[in-house]
Order: structure tokens, then sequence, then C-alpha cells
């Protein structure tokens, strides 16, 4: 069993398999809760926390994007030139966060560090949110007058 599965055993939300955007915007709210801890027993926790709810990310990016890919066709050929996953920006963003929070929750560091640290790790949480939550707006509906004889 590896770390992030021990650690997501923990947590029953985890085990219901949320989606991806109601994952990321779990680990936005764990880097806003980070950006107030000053000590290193508020901090702990809450990093172990993230730590399980990021490996989910990890993994269900993973399972859920690897049949999406960009490809890019070559002018002369019309073949395959490059396979690129389609998040592949996103999944180094959660290795990013994944190893700002192993930091935070296995080293011992300047305390005056701390700010900075959650405050990098808040902002990459973040902007991989970004990626992975689809912005909810209305949709625009148009109502057509009614035509006689149809």
């Amino acid at each position: 069993m590896t770390i992030e599965r021990n650690n997501s055993s923990l947590y029953s939300e985890l085990a219901r398999k949320p989606d991806l955007p109601a994952l990321a915007e779990r680990c936005n709210l764990m880097t806003e809760i980070l950006i107030s801890c000053n000590s290193l027993p508020q901090l702990q926790p809450i990093c172990r926390c993230l730590d399980a709810y990021l490996g989910i990310v990890k993994q269900e990016l993973a399972e859920s994007m690897s049949d999406f890919y960009v490809v890019d066709l070559e002018e002369e050929a019309e073949k395959p030139k490059k396979r690129e996953w389609l998040l592949e920006e996103t999944e180094v963003k959660c290795d990013y966060c994944r190893a700002l929070n192993h930091v935070l929750l296995v080293s011992h560091f300047d305390r005056d560090m701390l700010p900075h640290l959650t405050g990098l790790l808040h902002d990459i949480t973040h902007d991989m949110g970004n990626d992975l939550v689809v912005s909810q707006q209305p949709q625009l509906v148009i109502h057509l007058p009614a035509q006689p004889g149809l």
C-alpha cells in the first residue's frame, strides 16, 4: 500500500470518490487554512489531510485524463507528430503541490519561511484548481415566439 492510500483511508469523503473539481475545491480550502497556521502542531494535521487529497487528485488525473491528448499534425504528412497530455501542466502543478506539502510535513525549516512556503503552496494549488474547475456560468436560453401553423 502506498502512503497516499493509507492516508486516504482516514478521510471518509475520499472513499466516495469525489470528482476532480470537488477535490480541487477541498485542496484550495486546506491551503486557505494552512496560510493561517503559525506553528507545527497546527500545520501537520492539515498537511496530512492535504497529502491524502493531493494523492487522489494525482490518481484521478492519471485515470480519467489518460485518453485525452492534444495531437499536432504535420502539414505534409497529416499524421500525428507529437502526443501530449491535455492536462500535463496540471499534473506538474499537482506534483509541485505534493512536494511543497511534503516539505511542510516532514522538514524542519526556518519559521520565518512558513508564510512563504504556505503561500506558494496556496498559489500553486489554486492555479491547479483553476485548471480543473469548470466555471458554472448560467446558460443562455433563447425563447422564440410560437409560429402559427407549425
